[in-house]
Protein backbone atom coordinates (compact mmCIF):
# COMPACT_ATOMS: atom_id res chain seq x y z
CA UNK A 1 0.00 0.00 0.00
CA UNK A 2 1.30 3.46 -1.38
CA UNK A 3 2.08 5.76 1.74
CA UNK A 4 1.57 3.07 4.33
CA UNK A 5 5.19 2.35 6.42
CA UNK A 6 6.45 -0.76 6.33
CA UNK A 7 4.16 -2.23 3.07
CA UNK A 8 4.90 -0.26 0.11
CA UNK A 9 8.71 -1.27 -1.47
CA UNK A 10 8.84 1.98 -3.54
CA UNK A 11 11.98 4.58 -2.88
CA UNK A 12 11.47 6.79 -0.01
CA UNK A 13 11.22 9.84 -2.76
CA UNK A 14 8.40 8.29 -4.62
CA UNK A 15 6.86 6.81 -1.42
CA UNK A 16 6.29 10.76 -0.61
CA UNK A 17 5.23 11.74 -3.53
CA UNK A 18 2.50 8.82 -4.31
CA UNK A 19 4.10 8.03 -7.90
CA UNK A 20 5.09 4.42 -8.87
CA UNK A 21 7.84 3.22 -8.27
CA UNK A 22 10.28 0.69 -10.29
CA UNK A 23 12.50 -0.25 -7.71
CA UNK A 24 15.69 0.32 -9.00
CA UNK A 25 18.61 0.15 -7.21
CA UNK A 26 20.92 2.28 -6.19
CA UNK A 27 18.42 5.00 -7.91
CA UNK A 28 15.07 4.36 -9.13
CA UNK A 29 14.56 5.08 -12.82
CA UNK A 30 11.25 7.70 -11.75
CA UNK A 31 13.84 10.13 -9.80
CA UNK A 32 16.61 9.88 -12.36
CA UNK A 33 14.51 11.03 -15.41
CA UNK A 34 13.13 14.06 -13.01
CA UNK A 35 16.24 15.07 -11.51
CA UNK A 36 15.19 14.09 -8.19
CA UNK A 37 17.04 13.11 -5.24
CA UNK A 38 16.28 9.14 -4.54
CA UNK A 39 16.01 8.81 -0.74
CA UNK A 40 16.65 4.82 -1.04
CA UNK A 41 14.97 1.88 0.03
CA UNK A 42 16.32 1.60 3.79
CA UNK A 43 14.50 1.35 6.56
CA UNK A 44 14.54 4.31 8.90
CA UNK A 45 15.73 3.78 12.46
CA UNK A 46 13.41 5.55 15.05
CA UNK A 47 14.53 7.11 18.66
CA UNK A 48 12.14 8.26 20.69
CA UNK A 49 12.76 10.43 23.80
CA UNK A 50 11.10 10.54 26.68
CA UNK A 51 11.11 10.59 30.63
CA UNK A 52 11.83 6.94 31.94
CA UNK A 53 9.15 7.83 34.71
CA UNK A 54 6.41 8.42 32.19
CA UNK A 55 6.41 5.10 30.15
CA UNK A 56 4.31 2.32 30.75
CA UNK A 57 1.18 2.77 30.93
CA UNK A 58 1.41 6.43 29.61
CA UNK A 59 -0.41 6.41 26.13
CA UNK A 60 0.05 9.88 25.50
CA UNK A 61 2.24 10.63 22.09
CA UNK A 62 5.58 11.56 22.78
CA UNK A 63 8.54 12.96 20.11
CA UNK A 64 9.73 10.76 17.86
CA UNK A 65 13.12 11.63 16.81
CA UNK A 66 14.28 10.14 13.89
CA UNK A 67 17.75 9.17 12.64
CA UNK A 68 17.51 7.55 8.96
CA UNK A 69 20.66 6.07 6.69
CA UNK A 70 21.99 7.73 3.94
CA UNK A 71 20.28 7.30 0.48
CA UNK A 72 21.26 5.95 -2.08
CA UNK A 73 23.87 8.97 -3.23
CA UNK A 74 25.00 9.63 0.12
CA UNK A 75 22.95 12.28 1.36
CA UNK A 76 21.00 12.40 4.64
CA UNK A 77 17.35 12.23 4.73
CA UNK A 78 14.65 14.21 6.90
CA UNK A 79 12.47 12.52 9.43
CA UNK A 80 9.25 10.82 9.82
CA UNK A 81 6.43 12.26 11.80
CA UNK A 82 5.75 11.46 15.34
CA UNK A 83 4.62 8.06 16.92
CA UNK A 84 3.18 6.58 19.75
CA UNK A 85 5.44 5.20 22.11
CA UNK A 86 8.52 4.84 23.91
CA UNK A 87 11.17 2.97 21.95
CA UNK A 88 14.96 4.31 22.75
CA UNK A 89 16.45 6.54 25.26
CA UNK A 90 18.64 9.15 23.64
CA UNK A 91 22.04 10.55 25.23
CA UNK A 92 21.09 13.78 27.12
CA UNK A 93 24.52 15.13 25.24
CA UNK A 94 22.13 14.09 22.14
CA UNK A 95 18.44 15.19 22.95
CA UNK A 96 18.76 18.73 22.20
CA UNK A 97 20.66 18.76 18.42
CA UNK A 98 18.12 15.64 17.73
CA UNK A 99 14.81 17.01 18.61
CA UNK A 100 16.01 20.27 16.61
CA UNK A 101 16.70 18.14 13.69
CA UNK A 102 13.49 16.42 13.93
CA UNK A 103 11.40 19.23 13.38
CA UNK A 104 13.76 21.23 11.45
CA UNK A 105 13.21 18.01 8.80
CA UNK A 106 9.37 18.63 9.62
CA UNK A 107 9.72 21.89 8.92
CA UNK A 108 11.24 21.58 5.54
CA UNK A 109 8.68 18.67 4.40
CA UNK A 110 5.45 21.02 5.17
CA UNK A 111 7.32 24.56 3.45
CA UNK A 112 8.68 22.82 0.35
CA UNK A 113 7.93 19.07 -0.21
CA UNK A 114 9.38 18.56 -3.49
CA UNK A 115 12.25 20.63 -2.70
CA UNK A 116 15.86 18.98 -3.80
CA UNK A 117 19.40 20.11 -3.54
CA UNK A 118 19.88 19.88 -7.51
CA UNK A 119 16.73 22.03 -7.93
CA UNK A 120 17.97 24.88 -10.73
CA UNK A 121 18.24 27.82 -8.53
CA UNK A 122 15.90 29.57 -10.94
CA UNK A 123 13.18 27.35 -10.26
CA UNK A 124 13.31 27.48 -6.78
CA UNK A 125 10.53 28.91 -4.97
CA UNK A 126 11.18 32.40 -3.21
CA UNK A 127 13.02 31.67 0.12
CA UNK A 128 14.27 27.70 -0.53
CA UNK A 129 17.13 28.62 -2.31
CA UNK A 130 18.92 31.08 0.79
CA UNK A 131 16.87 29.20 3.66
CA UNK A 132 18.18 25.93 2.20
CA UNK A 133 21.44 27.07 1.71
CA UNK A 134 21.75 28.76 4.91
CA UNK A 135 21.55 25.60 7.22
CA UNK A 136 24.78 24.54 5.45
CA UNK A 137 26.42 28.34 5.78
CA UNK A 138 28.98 28.25 8.53
CA UNK A 139 27.17 31.77 9.62
CA UNK A 140 23.92 29.60 10.50
CA UNK A 141 26.00 26.48 12.49
CA UNK A 142 28.06 29.15 14.43
CA UNK A 143 24.76 31.26 15.30
CA UNK A 144 22.55 30.59 17.92
CA UNK A 145 20.33 33.25 17.27
CA UNK A 146 19.88 32.19 13.87
CA UNK A 147 19.33 28.68 15.13
CA UNK A 148 16.67 30.05 17.71
CA UNK A 149 14.73 31.87 14.88
CA UNK A 150 14.71 29.21 12.70
CA UNK A 151 13.94 26.75 15.15
CA UNK A 152 10.58 28.59 16.13
CA UNK A 153 8.80 29.03 13.06
CA UNK A 154 10.28 24.91 12.52
CA UNK A 155 8.04 24.44 15.96
CA UNK A 156 5.45 26.53 14.93
CA UNK A 157 4.33 24.77 11.68
CA UNK A 158 4.68 21.54 13.13
CA UNK A 159 2.58 22.27 15.72
CA UNK A 160 -0.24 23.87 13.92
CA UNK A 161 0.16 20.44 11.52
CA UNK A 162 0.15 18.41 14.61
CA UNK A 163 -2.49 20.76 16.58
CA UNK A 164 0.03 20.63 19.44
CA UNK A 165 -0.32 23.87 21.68
CA UNK A 166 2.74 23.12 23.50
CA UNK A 167 4.69 23.20 20.30
CA UNK A 168 2.86 26.53 19.21
CA UNK A 169 4.12 27.96 22.41
CA UNK A 170 7.50 27.00 22.12
CA UNK A 171 7.91 28.66 19.05
CA UNK A 172 6.68 31.57 20.41
CA UNK A 173 9.06 31.22 23.42
CA UNK A 174 11.90 30.53 20.46
CA UNK A 175 10.36 33.91 18.75
CA UNK A 176 10.56 36.24 21.17
CA UNK A 177 13.63 35.43 22.58
CA UNK A 178 15.35 35.56 18.65
CA UNK A 179 13.61 38.98 18.80
CA UNK A 180 15.31 39.98 21.96
CA UNK A 181 18.74 38.73 20.69
CA UNK A 182 18.40 40.44 17.67
CA UNK A 183 17.69 44.15 19.73
CA UNK A 184 21.18 43.26 21.53
CA UNK A 185 23.37 41.78 18.56
CA UNK A 186 22.24 45.40 16.42
CA UNK A 187 23.22 47.52 19.69
CA UNK A 188 26.19 45.75 19.73
CA UNK A 189 27.20 45.79 16.35
CA UNK A 190 26.24 49.50 16.75
CA UNK A 191 28.52 50.08 19.41
CA UNK A 192 31.48 48.77 18.04
CA UNK A 193 30.45 50.11 14.67
CA UNK A 194 30.68 46.80 12.83
CA UNK A 195 28.42 46.19 10.04
CA UNK A 196 25.50 43.68 10.37
CA UNK A 197 27.02 40.15 9.68
CA UNK A 198 24.89 37.39 7.67
CA UNK A 199 23.05 35.77 11.05
CA UNK A 200 21.99 38.81 11.62
CA UNK A 201 20.19 39.66 8.32
CA UNK A 202 18.73 35.95 8.22
CA UNK A 203 17.51 36.09 11.60
CA UNK A 204 15.42 39.44 10.66
CA UNK A 205 14.02 37.49 7.26
CA UNK A 206 13.08 34.41 9.27
CA UNK A 207 11.33 36.29 12.13
CA UNK A 208 9.23 37.92 9.15
CA UNK A 209 8.41 34.59 8.05
CA UNK A 210 7.61 33.63 11.39
CA UNK A 211 5.33 37.14 11.49
CA UNK A 212 3.04 35.75 8.02
CA UNK A 213 1.78 32.86 9.40
CA UNK A 214 1.65 33.03 13.47
CA UNK A 215 1.94 36.75 14.02
CA UNK A 216 -2.19 37.29 14.09
CA UNK A 217 -1.68 34.87 17.59
CA UNK A 218 -1.29 37.62 19.98
CA UNK A 219 1.17 35.49 22.38
CA UNK A 220 3.68 35.81 19.96
CA UNK A 221 3.29 39.87 20.82
CA UNK A 222 5.00 39.06 24.32
CA UNK A 223 7.55 41.22 23.49
CA UNK A 224 7.93 44.50 21.46
CA UNK A 225 7.12 42.12 17.64
CA UNK A 226 9.17 43.69 14.99
CA UNK A 227 12.40 43.99 13.99
CA UNK A 228 14.49 46.75 16.34
CA UNK A 229 15.21 49.90 14.35
CA UNK A 230 18.79 49.22 12.84
CA UNK A 231 21.08 51.93 14.11
CA UNK A 232 21.82 52.85 10.45
CA UNK A 233 20.64 56.75 10.49
CA UNK A 234 17.63 57.81 8.88
CA UNK A 235 15.54 55.92 6.20
CA UNK A 236 15.99 52.22 6.95
CA UNK A 237 16.72 51.24 3.65
CA UNK A 238 13.74 53.40 2.48
CA UNK A 239 14.78 56.84 0.28
CA UNK A 240 14.31 59.78 2.81
CA UNK A 241 11.36 58.67 4.17
CA UNK A 242 10.71 58.26 7.66
CA UNK A 243 8.00 55.34 8.35
CA UNK A 244 6.04 54.98 11.55
CA UNK A 245 3.70 51.77 11.92
CA UNK A 246 1.26 50.57 14.84
CA UNK A 247 2.03 47.05 15.67
CA UNK A 248 -0.37 45.25 13.73
CA UNK A 249 0.66 41.67 12.09
CA UNK A 250 1.15 43.59 8.46
CA UNK A 251 3.05 46.31 10.35
CA UNK A 252 5.47 43.96 12.34
CA UNK A 253 6.36 42.04 9.18
CA UNK A 254 7.24 45.46 6.94
CA UNK A 255 9.32 46.76 10.15
CA UNK A 256 11.31 43.52 9.47
CA UNK A 257 11.53 43.59 6.03
CA UNK A 258 12.38 47.70 5.92
CA UNK A 259 14.90 46.72 9.01
CA UNK A 260 16.62 44.07 6.79
CA UNK A 261 16.83 46.15 4.25
CA UNK A 262 18.65 48.80 6.59
CA UNK A 263 21.04 45.98 7.54
CA UNK A 264 21.60 45.37 3.96
CA UNK A 265 22.01 49.01 3.10
CA UNK A 266 24.75 48.96 5.61
CA UNK A 267 27.09 47.54 3.78
CA UNK A 268 28.65 47.68 0.30
CA UNK A 269 26.88 45.78 -3.08
CA UNK A 270 30.32 44.04 -3.42
CA UNK A 271 29.82 42.11 -0.49
CA UNK A 272 26.42 40.17 -2.27
CA UNK A 273 28.74 39.10 -5.21
CA UNK A 274 29.42 35.68 -3.76
CA UNK A 275 27.62 32.66 -1.86
CA UNK A 276 25.15 32.76 0.84
CA UNK A 277 25.36 36.78 1.00
CA UNK A 278 24.22 36.92 -3.24
CA UNK A 279 21.50 34.10 -2.61
CA UNK A 280 20.36 36.43 0.22
CA UNK A 281 20.29 39.50 -1.71
CA UNK A 282 18.99 37.86 -4.75
CA UNK A 283 16.18 35.92 -2.83
CA UNK A 284 15.00 38.87 -0.36
CA UNK A 285 14.85 41.62 -3.03
CA UNK A 286 10.90 40.28 -4.07
CA UNK A 287 9.75 40.47 -0.33
CA UNK A 288 11.30 43.44 0.66
CA UNK A 289 10.04 45.39 -2.56
CA UNK A 290 6.20 43.95 -2.00
CA UNK A 291 7.03 45.15 1.59
CA UNK A 292 7.77 48.83 -0.28
CA UNK A 293 4.77 48.55 -2.94
CA UNK A 294 2.36 48.67 0.51
CA UNK A 295 3.18 51.78 1.36
CA UNK A 296 4.21 53.65 -2.10
CA UNK A 297 7.82 54.39 -0.97
CA UNK A 298 10.91 53.40 -3.45
CA UNK A 299 14.13 51.90 -1.98
CA UNK A 300 17.63 51.41 -2.79
CA UNK A 301 17.18 47.86 -4.75
CA UNK A 302 16.33 49.97 -7.34
CA UNK A 303 19.30 52.07 -7.83
CA UNK A 304 21.56 50.91 -10.43
CA UNK A 305 24.97 50.09 -8.41
CA UNK A 306 22.22 47.34 -6.45
CA UNK A 307 20.56 46.44 -9.79
CA UNK A 308 24.28 45.51 -11.28
CA UNK A 309 27.12 45.21 -9.25
CA UNK A 310 25.94 41.79 -6.96
CA UNK A 311 25.85 39.96 -10.40
CA UNK A 312 29.24 41.19 -11.16
CA UNK A 313 31.02 38.07 -8.90
CA UNK A 314 30.26 34.14 -10.00
CA UNK A 315 26.52 34.39 -10.93
CA UNK A 316 24.92 35.73 -14.00
CA UNK A 317 21.10 36.83 -13.99
CA UNK A 318 18.36 34.11 -14.09
CA UNK A 319 15.34 35.08 -15.40
CA UNK A 320 13.38 35.72 -12.36
CA UNK A 321 16.43 38.21 -11.21
CA UNK A 322 15.50 40.12 -14.51
CA UNK A 323 12.36 40.50 -13.79
CA UNK A 324 12.49 41.87 -10.26
CA UNK A 325 15.14 43.88 -11.60
CA UNK A 326 12.07 45.40 -13.26
CA UNK A 327 9.85 44.88 -10.09
CA UNK A 328 11.77 46.93 -7.88
CA UNK A 329 11.29 50.33 -9.79
CA UNK A 330 7.42 49.81 -9.00
CA UNK A 331 7.31 51.43 -5.41
CA UNK A 332 9.17 54.68 -6.77
CA UNK A 333 6.30 55.04 -9.46
CA UNK A 334 3.86 54.15 -7.20
CA UNK A 335 5.21 57.14 -4.69
CA UNK A 336 5.51 59.32 -7.58
CA UNK A 337 2.09 58.94 -8.31
CA UNK A 338 0.96 59.53 -4.57
CA UNK A 339 2.57 62.82 -4.56
CA UNK A 340 1.52 63.52 -7.59
CA UNK A 341 -1.72 62.95 -6.01
CA UNK A 342 -1.21 65.38 -2.75
CA UNK A 343 -0.05 67.88 -5.11
CA UNK A 344 -3.48 68.02 -7.04
CA UNK A 345 -5.52 67.81 -3.98
CA UNK A 346 -3.86 71.50 -2.70
CA UNK A 347 -5.52 72.54 -5.69
CA UNK A 348 -8.78 71.76 -6.24
CA UNK A 349 -9.83 72.85 -9.65
CA UNK A 350 -7.01 70.36 -10.81
CA UNK A 351 -8.77 67.42 -8.76
CA UNK A 352 -10.41 65.37 -8.70
CA UNK A 353 -11.62 65.91 -12.33
CA UNK A 354 -10.03 65.85 -15.97
CA UNK A 355 -7.08 68.95 -15.64
CA UNK A 356 -8.04 71.39 -18.28
CA UNK A 357 -4.84 71.44 -21.15
CA UNK A 358 -4.68 75.35 -20.82
CA UNK A 359 -4.09 75.02 -16.81
CA UNK A 360 -2.18 72.15 -16.60
CA UNK A 361 0.74 72.98 -19.48
CA UNK A 362 1.99 76.23 -17.16
CA UNK A 363 1.67 73.55 -14.08
CA UNK A 364 4.28 72.36 -12.48
CA UNK A 365 2.36 69.28 -12.00
CA UNK A 366 1.85 68.45 -15.71
CA UNK A 367 5.56 67.70 -15.85
CA UNK A 368 5.49 64.52 -13.55
CA UNK A 369 1.99 63.77 -14.55
CA UNK A 370 4.22 63.59 -18.20
CA UNK A 371 7.36 62.35 -16.95
CA UNK A 372 5.50 59.15 -14.80
CA UNK A 373 3.46 58.23 -17.59
CA UNK A 374 6.33 57.78 -20.09
CA UNK A 375 8.08 56.00 -17.50
CA UNK A 376 5.18 53.75 -17.15
CA UNK A 377 5.25 52.63 -20.61
CA UNK A 378 8.64 52.12 -20.23
CA UNK A 379 8.26 50.00 -17.58
CA UNK A 380 5.82 47.78 -19.40
CA UNK A 381 7.90 47.61 -22.94
CA UNK A 382 10.66 45.53 -20.40
CA UNK A 383 8.06 43.79 -18.97
CA UNK A 384 7.01 42.89 -22.70
CA UNK A 385 10.49 42.09 -23.61
CA UNK A 386 11.32 40.05 -20.34
CA UNK A 387 7.77 37.28 -21.39
CA UNK A 388 9.02 37.17 -25.26
CA UNK A 389 12.77 36.48 -24.14
CA UNK A 390 13.09 35.21 -20.71
CA UNK A 391 9.52 33.95 -19.56
CA UNK A 392 9.07 29.89 -18.58
CA UNK A 393 8.91 28.38 -22.45
CA UNK A 394 5.80 26.61 -21.37
CA UNK A 395 4.24 29.94 -20.51
CA UNK A 396 5.18 31.26 -23.80
CA UNK A 397 3.74 28.40 -25.97
CA UNK A 398 0.69 28.40 -23.19
CA UNK A 399 -0.61 32.11 -23.69
CA UNK A 400 0.61 32.52 -27.56
CA UNK A 401 -1.91 33.41 -29.97
CA UNK A 402 -2.71 30.75 -31.59
CA UNK A 403 -5.67 29.02 -34.84
CA UNK A 404 -6.21 25.94 -31.98
CA UNK A 405 -8.94 27.02 -29.08
CA UNK A 406 -7.12 26.34 -25.98
CA UNK A 407 -9.23 23.85 -23.80
CA UNK A 408 -11.21 25.08 -21.33
CA UNK A 409 -10.30 23.31 -18.34
CA UNK A 410 -6.44 24.22 -18.88
CA UNK A 411 -6.18 26.90 -16.35
CA UNK A 412 -2.14 26.58 -16.31
CA UNK A 413 0.05 24.72 -18.28
CA UNK A 414 2.40 21.97 -16.49
CA UNK A 415 5.15 19.87 -17.41
CA UNK A 416 3.37 17.08 -15.54
CA UNK A 417 0.73 15.88 -13.30
CA UNK A 418 0.54 16.73 -10.37
CA UNK A 419 2.39 19.98 -11.15
CA UNK A 420 5.92 19.22 -10.61
CA UNK A 421 7.91 21.77 -8.20
CA UNK A 422 9.46 24.02 -11.18
CA UNK A 423 5.80 24.11 -12.61
CA UNK A 424 4.77 26.10 -9.27
CA UNK A 425 8.07 28.48 -9.34
CA UNK A 426 7.15 29.12 -13.27
CA UNK A 427 3.70 30.01 -12.65
CA UNK A 428 4.96 32.19 -9.18
CA UNK A 429 7.03 33.96 -12.16
CA UNK A 430 3.69 34.69 -14.26
CA UNK A 431 2.02 35.77 -11.36
CA UNK A 432 4.90 38.45 -10.78
CA UNK A 433 4.98 39.49 -14.25
CA UNK A 434 1.00 39.79 -14.47
CA UNK A 435 0.99 41.69 -10.95
CA UNK A 436 3.47 44.20 -11.83
CA UNK A 437 1.84 44.83 -15.05
CA UNK A 438 -1.33 45.24 -13.18
CA UNK A 439 -0.19 48.06 -10.69
CA UNK A 440 1.43 50.00 -13.51
CA UNK A 441 -1.94 49.99 -15.38
CA UNK A 442 -3.21 50.80 -12.98
CA UNK A 443 -1.29 54.25 -12.81
CA UNK A 444 -1.92 55.06 -15.87
CA UNK A 445 -5.17 54.52 -15.41
CA UNK A 446 -5.64 57.02 -13.03
CA UNK A 447 -3.05 59.44 -15.36
CA UNK A 448 -5.17 59.53 -17.85
CA UNK A 449 -7.92 60.70 -15.64
CA UNK A 450 -5.57 63.74 -14.58
CA UNK A 451 -4.30 64.23 -18.25
CA UNK A 452 -7.30 64.49 -20.07
CA UNK A 453 -6.96 65.18 -23.81
CA UNK A 454 -3.99 67.23 -23.35
CA UNK A 455 -2.13 67.07 -26.82
CA UNK A 456 1.44 66.31 -25.06
CA UNK A 457 0.80 63.47 -23.86
CA UNK A 458 -1.24 61.44 -26.89
CA UNK A 459 1.10 59.59 -27.74
CA UNK A 460 2.18 58.49 -24.58
CA UNK A 461 -1.06 57.70 -22.93
CA UNK A 462 -2.80 54.64 -23.73
CA UNK A 463 -6.74 54.50 -24.72
CA UNK A 464 -8.50 53.92 -20.76
CA UNK A 465 -10.75 51.03 -22.38
CA UNK A 466 -7.41 49.19 -23.71
CA UNK A 467 -6.67 49.79 -19.90
CA UNK A 468 -9.21 48.27 -18.31
CA UNK A 469 -9.14 45.59 -20.51
CA UNK A 470 -5.72 45.18 -19.77
CA UNK A 471 -6.21 45.13 -16.09
CA UNK A 472 -9.16 42.78 -15.84
CA UNK A 473 -7.29 40.20 -17.93
CA UNK A 474 -4.10 40.34 -16.07
CA UNK A 475 -5.78 39.78 -13.03
CA UNK A 476 -8.32 36.66 -14.65
CA UNK A 477 -4.92 35.20 -15.55
CA UNK A 478 -3.80 35.41 -11.65
CA UNK A 479 -7.07 33.70 -10.77
CA UNK A 480 -6.83 30.78 -13.23
CA UNK A 481 -3.35 30.08 -12.23
CA UNK A 482 -3.40 30.30 -8.38
CA UNK A 483 -4.96 26.95 -7.59
CA UNK A 484 -1.68 25.83 -8.17
CA UNK A 485 0.29 27.43 -5.43
CA UNK A 486 -2.05 25.05 -2.79
CA UNK A 487 -1.29 21.58 -4.34
CA UNK A 488 0.17 19.22 -1.89
CA UNK A 489 3.61 19.75 -3.51
CA UNK A 490 3.26 23.46 -2.66
CA UNK A 491 3.38 23.24 0.86
CA UNK A 492 3.60 26.23 2.94
CA UNK A 493 5.37 28.11 0.76
CA UNK A 494 2.98 28.31 -2.39
CA UNK A 495 0.56 29.80 0.15
CA UNK A 496 2.86 31.96 0.81
CA UNK A 497 4.09 33.31 -2.68
CA UNK A 498 0.16 33.24 -3.37
CA UNK A 499 -0.44 36.37 -1.32
CA UNK A 500 0.65 39.42 -3.40
CA UNK A 501 -0.42 38.35 -7.02
CA UNK A 502 -3.73 37.24 -5.20
CA UNK A 503 -4.52 40.48 -3.74
CA UNK A 504 -3.36 42.61 -6.40
CA UNK A 505 -5.94 40.65 -9.16
CA UNK A 506 -8.30 40.53 -6.94
CA UNK A 507 -8.16 44.18 -5.82
CA UNK A 508 -7.63 45.18 -8.96
CA UNK A 509 -11.17 43.23 -10.03
CA UNK A 510 -12.79 45.02 -7.45
CA UNK A 511 -12.08 47.99 -9.35
CA UNK A 512 -12.99 47.40 -12.75
CA UNK A 513 -16.26 46.14 -11.23
CA UNK A 514 -15.68 42.96 -12.61
CA UNK A 515 -16.44 41.34 -8.61
CA UNK A 516 -18.25 42.25 -5.50
CA UNK A 517 -17.04 42.79 -2.04
CA UNK A 518 -18.65 39.42 -1.34
CA UNK A 519 -17.50 37.68 -4.18
CA UNK A 520 -13.83 39.00 -3.34
CA UNK A 521 -14.07 37.42 0.53
CA UNK A 522 -15.37 34.15 -0.63
CA UNK A 523 -12.20 33.42 -2.95
CA UNK A 524 -10.09 34.68 -0.04
CA UNK A 525 -11.76 32.81 2.25
CA UNK A 526 -11.82 29.59 -0.21
CA UNK A 527 -8.32 29.87 -1.21
CA UNK A 528 -6.06 31.58 1.53
CA UNK A 529 -7.75 29.98 4.23
CA UNK A 530 -9.21 26.78 3.77
CA UNK A 531 -6.72 25.59 0.55
CA UNK A 532 -3.87 27.02 2.86
CA UNK A 533 -4.75 25.57 6.02
CA UNK A 534 -4.95 22.12 3.94
CA UNK A 535 -1.81 22.51 2.25
CA UNK A 536 -0.36 23.38 5.73
CA UNK A 537 -0.76 27.08 7.13
CA UNK A 538 -3.76 29.77 6.47
CA UNK A 539 -2.46 33.15 5.53
CA UNK A 540 -6.00 34.48 6.19
CA UNK A 541 -5.06 36.48 9.17
CA UNK A 542 -2.35 37.94 7.47
CA UNK A 543 -3.69 38.65 4.32
CA UNK A 544 -6.59 40.56 6.89
CA UNK A 545 -4.18 42.96 8.72
CA UNK A 546 -2.41 44.22 5.29
CA UNK A 547 -6.10 45.61 4.35
CA UNK A 548 -5.20 45.69 0.85
CA UNK A 549 -8.63 44.34 -0.01
CA UNK A 550 -10.85 47.19 1.84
Amino acid sequence: MVGVPGRSKACHTCRRRRKGCDLERPSCSQCRRLGLQCDGYERKTVFVHTDPATTGTNKHTTTTLVQQPPSANGTKNYSVWPKRGAVTLLPPSLVSSAYQSNYVGLFWDMYDPNWHPQRDSDNALSTTTWLAGLQSDKSYQNSPLLQTSFFAICLGAVGQRLNEKRLIENGMKAYNKALGGLAKSIAMQAHKNHVSDEATIATTRILSLYEVFFGSDPLSHTSTSSCPDPPVGKPQGMIDKPLLMSYNQADAWRRHRFGELALLEAQSPEMYKEGISHHMLADGRLSITIAAVGVRRSTILSREDWLTVPWTGSYEKTSRDLLLDIFVHLPGCLEDMAKIEAALKMNPSHYPNHVIAESITSSDESQGLLMLSQRCHRLLSQLQSWLDKDAPPLWKAFLAPSTQPQPSNRAYPTSEAPASADDISAAHLMCLYWSTRIKITLVLLKLTDYLGDVRECASSTSNRNDLRTAITRDSNHILRTAPIFFEKGAGIAGSHIAIFPLTVALKALLLMGQIGTAEQRGIVKELLVTRASESGLSVGGFVGSLRVLD
